[in-house]
């Protein structure tokens, strides 16, 4: 299914030239030249697509393994926006599916930072080595979210921090999840403090999560396995309500307490008002 249907993308093309606007107006735009030159930083590679620019093949590479890459080059300033989904099985979920919505959210991030001439990275926490991507790779981008699978075992340790280590000052790290397993996020949200880089932790839950309508005898099943016979009444949802509230009310002070800012997002929520707050907050085009 496409992140994006044609109205929404029109919309974001116009958040896009705003965000555009921004940079070619203030500071960063002026010490942010797309062109090649002194002071710049050997970033990555990654392979050639068609229409990029032949000057910036790595022809070495190509000697010795015949194939096209592209040299990323970092200018000085240059912001790292590190986009990380969360790809838990419990993401697979909601009427309006959480994965779904997490990987929007996290395409509308990075189309609006890659037109802001920022180094745009995705990864997640099932195959943490990050794609890098410049200037020319949206489609790529969005392509890469789209196919993105969820995991079917643990997060990785420790997925990231070496390149926070690499560049932190310069770096924001964008993490999409549902928070139903905490302490690898928080783990990743605390090394990128100590680190230096900037966080923000985006919470998605569907609406089925907050407010069930269950009732009379009903089996839940479990997304590791196994399954539970209980009946649902209104005492028992109001119990759940009131724990879920407990529960997102601590992640809160635990995301903050890792020195981050904290998003909540209904799956069903229009991805735009995200964006604009990003982009209000400094995150984006600023």
């Amino acid at each position: 299914m496409p992140l994006f249907d044609e109205t929404t993308l029109t919309r974001l093309r116009r958040l896009r030239l705003a965000a555009g606007r921004v940079q070619r107006g203030g500071a960063r735009g002026e010490r942010l030249s797309r062109q090649f030159g002194a002071g710049q930083e050997f970033g990555a590679h990654r392979p050639y697509a068609q229409g990029d620019d032949l000057r910036r093949v790595d022809w070495n590479v190509y000697g010795r393994l015949g194939q096209l890459f592209l040299k990323l080059f970092e200018q000085p300033g240059q912001l790292r926006v590190l986009l990380v989904a969360d790809d838990a099985p419990t993401m697979n979920f909601g009427e309006h599916d959480k994965w779904l919505a997490a990987r929007r959210a996290l395409g509308a991030v990075g189309l609006i930072a890659l037109e802001g001439s920022e180094k745009v990275l995705l990864s997640r926490l099932g195959q943490p080595k990050p794609v890098n991507f410049d200037g020319t790779g949206e489609s790529r981008l969005l392509q890469l979210l789209e196919e993105m699978p969820l995991r079917d075992g643990p997060a990785a340790s420790a997925p990231l921090h070496s390149l926070f280590e690499r560049r932190g000052r310069d770096s924001v790290l964008v993490l999409v999840s549902d928070f139903q397993d905490a302490e690898p996020l928080l783990k990743l949200l605390r090394d990128a403090r100590r680190s230096g880089v900037r966080a923000i932790a985006i919470s998605i839950a569907a609406e089925e999560e907050l407010n069930p309508t269950l009732e009379g005898f009903t089996r839940l099943q479990a997304v590791s396995g196994g399954e539970t016979r209980m009946r649902v009444d209104e005492r028992v949802l109001q119990a759940y309500r009131e724990e879920v509230k407990l529960y997102r009310e601590g992640i809160t002070r635990a995301v903050h307490a890792a020195g981050a800012a904290f998003i909540e997002l209904d799956s069903a929520d229009p991805i735009e008002p995200l964006i604009v707050d990003l982009m209000r907050a400094g995150v984006l085009g600023a």
